[in-house]
């Protein structure tokens, strides 16, 4: 049986299981039932994302990554969308019918995303389908015989997958869609370090895991994982690395922006709106992108009055960027100042909030083999069964170009109580459906995350004027993104002209500035979400202030806000307006 009629019939019997066959308008259970068997479905269209969040019964399979999977993925999703949209709103109560609003727009989301053309360049240095195949040791258990046998399993599916993937650009270049130069140079040299000659030199050989396993199960395990690398996921490397090398690297442009491309223009407007979740333009967004700006610029120049700097601000800037003594003088002091701000934190977040998660979240380098191409820091979400906590990557590659004055503000986004905290409680949420408890609506969550780096200000963090700099740095940083993100993909930009847009108002390092425009460049659209997030989130607790007066309490609004789960900002705003009112209510 092909993996095509596989999917067919799995999800035709989800869907007579969840009684997708009775009047949907009959049962105020369908939309639940609508939404565990869209999440069972989901979990077997990407089963490397099961396993990362705990889900095992794929962890011998990696996802089909060919057309005709894409198809038959496309016609499921439109049929679960179909039925959900038979079921009159009105006919649901209150949770029912946010489910169900919720549910529609992941739904379209994931339409929007599989249908885009971006699936021609399906090869990025950030979260390409070449660095999720090692990024498995991760989350993939590796405990005992069994679970070597169902990893050794998704080794062998590699081969398979760069087929799908090197068919995937031909169609692109066939189209006039492919990745930029700078970007496909950046995948090269991550190919590179894939395509060793010794596979115990490479990541996936799991040394240090299979030596948990007692005699002869370790010697077993050790050469099966020999046999697969060697001979099977090196060799499909290799091949990757040639055809990039040789055939799409002549071929990648030189422009950088969307608008370059066929269509180009309306796929950006598309994915603007995908991710603030509002009716937003590039051109609305550019604009509050420059008007946040000069408002930023503004508390900067406070900041250097304060420290007595003589100058412009630009010099200030420089400054701040170029003096020694707000660097790190290497990767053990960066990762230990780091922990440091989180440990301190930790015991800090009752004041902030009444409902705390019981994951809890830990440092961890990024990998050596994406640290060149990576951002400077990013969280992975906890295990939602305890077997793993959540883990605050940083970036300790090249730490003399590291600001050691963004730190602060860097740990409070990326671990508490920014997506740690919102993360792990959504996950421990037994109210919400699956699907909603693994839900990510990029304006949501980076928006929270961006409000968390500012709560960092109640908390007793930011003493030092430097910290407080590197604060208004960092949202300076999703300021620019407004403006970069829409100048390259919506005004013709070039990247030179981006970078030098970011240098001349942030104090992030050269290094981090040039891995942020690859990173816009890269995911068109997604950087927007965080600023636009963060002032609507800011909005709804001005209003809340202004509506509750005495009564506002705020652990009070951050629980109400982060007990819904991710959602779209709209379907937020309602949701809030509806908390405000309950506690304007008599007693």
């Amino acid at each position: 049986m092909t993996r095509l009629s596989c999917a067919g019939l799995l999800a035709a019997v989800v869907w007579q299981s969840a009684g997708f066959a009775s009047d949907p308008a009959g049962s105020t259970d369908f939309v639940r039932h609508a939404a565990d068997a869209y999440w069972e479905v989901y979990l077997q269209r990407y089963p490397t994302f099961a396993t990362a969040i705990g889900e095992h019964r794929w962890d011998h399979k990696l996802e089909d990554l060919g057309e005709p999977a894409r198809q038959q993925w496309l016609n499921t999703v439109r049929q679960f969308l179909e039925r959900v949209r038979s079921v009159p709103a009105d006919h649901l109560p209150e949770a029912d019918r946010l489910n169900r609003t919720v549910l529609e727009r992941v739904m379209l989301d994931e339409l929007d995303r599989v249908d885009s053309p971006q699936n021609l360049m399906p090869l990025d240095p950030l979260y390409g389908a070449h660095l999720r195949l090692p990024l498995l040791l991760v989350s993939q258990p590796l405990n005992d015989a069994g679970d070597f046998r169902a990893y050794v399993a998704r080794l062998l599916e590699f081969p398979r997958q760069v087929d799908e993937l090197i068919a995937a650009m031909r169609r692109g270049w066939e189209s006039g869609i492919v990745a930029p130069l700078p970007i496909v140079e950046k995948v090269l040299v991550q190919l590179r370090l894939q395509a060793v000659d010794d596979p115990e030199k490479c990541e996936l050989y799991a040394a240090k895991e299979v030596q948990r396993l007692p005699e002869p199960e370790r010697e077993e395990a050790q050469s099966a994982i020999r046999v697969a690398v060697s001979a099977h996921v090196v060799p499909a490397y290799r091949r990757l690395l040639a055809f990039v090398d040789e055939e799409y690297r002549p071929r990648a442009r030189q422009t950088v922006g969307l608008s370059t491309l066929p269509g180009g223009a309306a796929w950006y407007e598309r994915l603007v709106r995908r991710h603030t979740t509002l009716p937003l333009s590039a051109d609305d967004v550019h604009e509050l992108g420059l008007r946040e700006v000069a408002r930023l610029r503004q508390e900067m120049s406070a900041v250097q009055q304060q420290v007595g700097f003589e100058g412009t601000l630009d010099q200030f800037q420089a400054h701040m960027r170029t003096d020694p003594r707000h660097r790190f003088d290497s990767a053990d002091a960066l990762y230990t100042a780091a922990d440091e701000v989180l440990q301190r934190t930790k015991p800090r977040l009752s004041s902030l909030f009444g409902r705390l998660p019981r994951a809890d979240c830990v440092m961890r380098r990024i990998e050596s083999f994406r640290a060149p191409a990576a951002p400077v820091a990013y969280y992975n979400a906890a295990a939602p069964d305890g077997s793993r906590p959540g883990y605050y990557y940083i970036n300790t590659y090249e730490p003399g170009e590291r600001l050691r004055f963004t730190l602060e503000a860097l740990t409070y986004h990326e671990a508490v109580p920014g997506h740690h905290l919102q993360f792990a409680l959504d996950q421990e949420n037994t109210e919400l459906p699956a699907y909603r408890r693994h839900a990510s609506f990029t304006a949501y969550v980076e928006g929270w995350a961006l409000y968390a780096e500012k709560l960092g200000y109640e908390i007793g963090g930011y003493s030092e004027p430097s910290d407080r700099y590197g604060q208004l740095t960092f949202e300076m940083w999703r300021a620019c993104r407004l403006v970069v993100d829409t100048g390259l993909h919506h005004k013709g930009w070039s990247r030179s002209e981006a970078i030098n847009f970011m240098a001349g108002n942030t104090s992030l390092a050269p290094l981090d500035i040039e891995a942020e425009v690859d990173r816009y460049i890269t995911w068109p659209g997604q950087a927007l979400a965080y600023k636009v997030g963060e002032l609507h989130i800011l909005d709804l607790r001005a209003r809340a202030r202004r509506r509750l007066g005495d009564r506002f309490d705020l652990r009070a609004f951050h629980d109400a806000l982060l007990a819904g789960g991710a959602m779209p900002l709209d379907l937020l705003e309602a949701r809030m307006e509806t908390w405000m009112e309950g506690q304007l209510a008599p007693p």
